[in-house]
């Protein structure tokens, strides 16, 4: 696989982590991330999560374990069921570029 375009493997900010087990003569799939900060494993515990509900309309802040609030580190989107479910990010976008201190005062598109 050393060989191939690694664009073939990626998907915004995620990373398709490929090896081939000897043992077991398998194909090793494990899916990286970014963080803001970092490529790491996806799971659970790397991240910082932070929600806010307001109604139908709930925040969800993103970032690297230990990142402060007021940190313009973060991850921020939008869901909005008051007709449908619409998802927006903070400055548009999905870049980790945004605090997180009051996720409703933020502009999203």
């Amino acid at each position: 696989m050393a060989d191939q375009d690694i664009t073939k493997f990626t998907t915004g900010d995620r990373v398709l982590n490929t090896s081939f087990d000897q043992d077991y003569q398998t194909l090793i799939v494990q899916t990286l991330g970014f963080d803001g900060q970092n490529v790491q494993r996806l799971n659970g515990e790397n991240m910082a999560i932070k929600v806010t509900e307001v109604g139908l309309v709930t925040y969800v802040a993103k970032a690297a374990p230990g990142t402060a609030e007021a940190t313009a580190k973060w991850q921020v989107s939008k869901v909005d069921e008051t007709t449908g479910t619409i998802l927006t990010w903070a400055d548009g976008n999905s870049s980790y570029d945004n605090i997180a201190t009051d996720l409703t005062a933020l502009s999203y598109s």
